[in-house]
């Protein structure tokens, strides 16, 4: 993947989290009565100190069963993220203070490679030792290592260590599970390539489906509508009196971002050379606005 003139080399993956120890073994797990560690439900992986030093974050909504067998089926399309596992990359001098995001899209990868999968797979045994193997276009191999607790904030904390094209180095991994994210609300700012278009925005998410209204004082009010997956969404976004400004729209909740958190909504760029009206650009989005919860 070309990244601002080099190959960023954090490890668009064929991902293994092992979250502990050892996978258990055989085919079907453990009984239902010895799986404590709960892993079902949105989960945002922040992953820092990569050897690109470019921090990115896996987001999935994860099913586990009563074997403790885990997976979320996900695919990338060349607008962006689609289903239940979506990656993103943060730019800021510090995951306080992120300036914008870049989406995950078809073809952005480090090898030129790439067959549009993201999903997962993995177990949890019951000593809470996990394993999940993310498939990211079959480009190189990642592995995390951790513990899973339920009960701590973060529930794990761990390391990522790659191979492959890739791969090198050793990055820190945490793990948040949100109990709703992006949190429903209301939200609020500024165009982020003209601080005088005040925009609002009401969003409401449900067990991974994600609908929005607002208004933006240039462009009028508009809707939303597609799928949160862990800390972020991907949806379609509609105005009812500027038509031409219609297309995909990608969010991310960063709860650093002001009091209450905020999120960072972007626009892909894909294979143009600039952002429309001015946004600002980072890698293959364009940032639209940075809209604090209210």
């Amino acid at each position: 993947m070309k990244f601002f003139g080099f190959r960023l080399s954090v490890c668009w993956l064929v991902f293994a989290v092992s979250l502990g120890l050892v996978a258990c073994g055989g085919y079907g797990g453990p009984s239902y009565s010895s799986i404590n560690g709960y892993m079902t439900g949105p989960w945002d992986f922040t992953v820092t100190n990569a050897k690109g030093r470019v921090p990115f974050v896996i987001e999935a909504n994860l099913n586990q069963d009563h074997h403790g067998n885990i997976s979320a089926t996900g695919s990338v399309t060349a607008d962006g993220p689609a289903g239940n596992v979506s990656d993103l990359f943060i730019f800021g001098s510090s995951l306080s203070t992120v300036n914008g995001i870049a989406v995950d899209y078809l073809g952005f990868t480090c090898n030129g490679t790439d067959s549009g999968d993201r999903s997962i797979t993995g177990t949890v045994n019951s000593s809470n030792q996990v394993t999940l193997n993310e498939d990211v276009g079959g480009t190189a191999v990642a592995t995390i290592t951790g513990t899973l607790d339920n009960s701590a904030s973060p529930p794990f904390t761990g390391t990522l260590t790659s191979s492959g094209v890739c791969g090198g180095g050793t990055a820190t991994v945490t793990g948040q599970y949100p109990a709703s994210i992006p949190p429903t609300g209301n939200y609020a700012g500024t165009n982020a390539a003209d601080n005088t278009d005040n925009i609002v925005m009401a969003i409401t998410s449900v067990s991974g489906s994600l609908t929005g209204d607002g208004s933006d004082t240039k462009l009028g009010n508009f809707t939303l509508t597609g799928n949160a997956v862990g800390n972020a969404f991907s949806a379609r976004l509609t105005y009812s009196s500027s038509p031409g400004n219609n297309g995909p729209v990608f969010g991310y909740y960063d709860m650093k971002l002001s009091a209450r958190g905020s999120i960072l909504l972007v626009s892909p760029l894909g294979a143009s050379a600039s952002c429309p009206n001015g946004e600002p650009r980072y890698n293959t989005s364009c940032l639209m606005a940075i809209l604090a919860m209210q």
